[in-house]
């Protein structure tokens, strides 16, 4: 029964990580340029920076800035490259954005809202 039990929590307890990891989503987003889909793993503000242009937005307003930047700059691919968190428990996700216009740097903060992660800052900056 014990071990019964304790099979049960593992299983349950991976069910709940594996819900909040959003990270396959939001890399599929990015793979395809796609703002609409992006912009629902956001928090209700979220800080976004294109281009070294800085602005917190509304989830609203960020689909629409990622829209333009998207469609200036069309993608054909996305990887994430590195991972982890920060001292402050939120999780990050680095990776490559490869445009029409050059590669780009992504980096894009999650923090736990309720029982999944919501990405609360997001940067697509030139690379190096």
């Amino acid at each position: 029964m014990k071990i019964l039990t304790g099979l049960l929590m593992l299983l349950f307890s991976s069910v709940v990580v594996a819900q909040t990891d959003i990270t396959p989503q939001v890399t599929a987003a990015l793979k395809k340029g796609d703002a609409a889909a992006l912009s629902g793993y956001m928090m209700s503000t979220v800080d976004i920076t294109l281009n070294d242009q800085e602005n917190n937005y509304t989830k609203e307003e960020a689909q629409k800035a990622l829209m333009n930047f998207f469609k200036d700059h069309t993608v054909s691919n996305f990887a994430v490259k590195h991972q982890g968190t920060s001292k402050l428990d939120d999780q990050y996700r680095i990776g490559d954005l490869q445009t029409s216009k050059g590669l780009f740097r992504v980096t894009f903060f999650m923090k736990k809202n309720g029982a999944t992660m919501l990405i609360r800052q997001l940067k697509i900056e030139p690379a190096q």
